[in-house]
């Protein structure tokens, strides 16, 4: 079962590694730090976050446009001559006029409250999208994980393997001086020891690159050296059936609440469209304005001339043209409709695939259960033919050869052990991605 770690021991873990510059990990400290750190995760949580503020200020659709203005302008006669007034007794002279005002406007639809509604929708796919991307990184993380192990595992045969050959390769050249082997057969023990250190090198050059991109995908410095606690001693057998997980599971599959959540997206945009284009607008209106004349001259204001004006308006409309059969509008809303009726195929045959994606998992996991106990028992018969034949060879009875390719056999069945656990591993936390379970183990039940 997999274990939660707290980001105090998260935290704690990162210090201890700054310090020390050696990080042990498990499989489960490992997601933990991925969750944390990983660059592309944390890119997919400010895209949330963006979606979550749209839904939480959806409401300033309702906030009206405000408008300010200001102005200064200078009016006076060019050719004609009026007559002078009460209001104005030197009409061909100059004037100033300063003015300002307010204007504020809010057109109300229907559509309104469902612009405001498309927003929570996208919120709650970006957080299926998320959500999909954290279990994605989690599945992949202890993929890398496990079979870091079992490189490492891989590279301590390969170890083991070198060491036997080099120890043989000492005693046959002990007993060619003893008189006892040709040089022949000495010099075959040698090539045998030095051919495998080749391959063993280029391993533990690939292994490392393969740590430094996992400590890429950890989001942790590259001059942190890993540790990775766990084995694959232990690994769990399960029960499975897949038509059992499939009726079960598949409902809850991400990209199962990801298509839902579009086709309702897509819903709910065709019914915004309708009714921005088909509903009557109610457009809310209202300005004031001011301005002054002459009011840069020196005497005091009251001989100036001030007025101001407001309004407020109300108005109806409705568009006409769109009801009009192949009007633009009913041509978008027939493409509406045919997208929805795609998503919906489309999510038809995420169901089949999905069908046939977990009955395959289920069918590859309930062969490589029943592998990894065949290479088992291979792994103990090669290493009791090995321990015979290194017998019979210290006895005489037994060439070089024989003791070879015994010494191949076992470390190829040991290989073909330990590769098939990491097979089992990969298609188990697949199967685990399938169905959209937090833990495997909570789900099915122990063989």
């Amino acid at each position: 079962m997999k274990k939660v770690l707290t980001l105090t021991a998260l935290i704690m873990l990162i210090t201890t590694a700054g310090f020390a510059e050696t990080l042990t990990l498990t499989a489960d400290s490992a997601v933990a730090l991925a969750l944390e750190n990983n660059l592309s995760l944390q890119s997919d949580a400010i895209n949330l976050n963006i979606k979550e503020r749209a839904k939480d200020t959806a409401w300033n659709a309702f906030i009206p446009s405000i408008n300010g203005s200001a102005g200064l302008n200078n009016t006076g006669t060019l050719f004609s001559d009026p007559a002078p007034s009460a209001m104005n007794p030197d009409p061909t002279a100059r004037t100033w006029i300063i003015s300002g005002g307010l204007s504020a406007s809010l057109p109300i639809n229907i559509a309104l409250g469902t612009g405001i509604k498309q927003t929570k929708i996208e919120y709650e796919g970006g957080i299926l999208s998320y959500d999909d991307s954290r279990k994605k990184l989690n599945r992949d993380v202890r993929k890398y994980y496990f079979l870091l192990v079992a490189t490492a595992t891989d590279l301590e045969l390969k170890q083991q393997n070198i060491d036997i050959a080099e120890k043989r390769y000492e005693q046959a050249r002990e007993n060619y001086n003893n008189g006892l082997i040709s040089e022949l057969e000495m010099l075959q023990s040698q090539v045998t020891a030095e051919n495998s250190k080749p391959v063993y090198n280029n391993q533990v050059t690939s292994y490392k690159n393969d740590l430094m991109n996992f400590k890429l995908l950890l989001g942790i410095p590259s001059t942190i050296n890993l540790e990775l606690e766990e084995g694959l001693e232990n690994i769990v057998f399960y029960k499975l059936s897949a038509q059992e997980l499939f009726d079960t599971y598949s409902a809850n599959r991400l990209d199962v609440l990801q298509i839902n959540k579009s086709i309702e997206s897509l819903e709910n945009t065709r019914k915004l469209q309708a009714q921005y284009n088909r509903t009557p607008t109610l457009a809310l209106s209202g300005s004031w304005g001011t301005d002054v004349a002459d009011g840069f001259d020196s005497d005091n204001w009251q001989k100036d001339y001030w007025r101001d004006s407001a309004t407020f308006g109300i108005n109806m409309s409705i568009p006409l043209d769109d009801f009009i059969p192949s009007s633009s509008t009913s041509v978008l809303l027939e493409d509406f409709d045919d997208q929805i009726k795609q998503l919906e195929l489309s999510k038809q045959l995420i169901f089949d695939s999905a069908e046939i994606e977990i009955t395959n998992l289920v069918l590859t996991l309930q062969n490589s259960m029943n592998t990894v106990e065949t290479y088992s028992l291979n792994v103990d018969l090669a290493r009791k033919s090995f321990e015979l034949t290194t017998e019979a060879y210290n006895l005489g009875t037994r060439e070089l050869l024989d003791v070879e390719t015994a010494q191949t056999e076992l470390l190829s069945a040991s290989q073909n052990v330990l590769y098939e656990k990491i097979n089992y591993i990969n298609r188990l936390l697949d199967l685990e991605y399938a169905i959209n379970a937090e833990d495997i183990s909570n789900v099915l039940e122990e063989k």
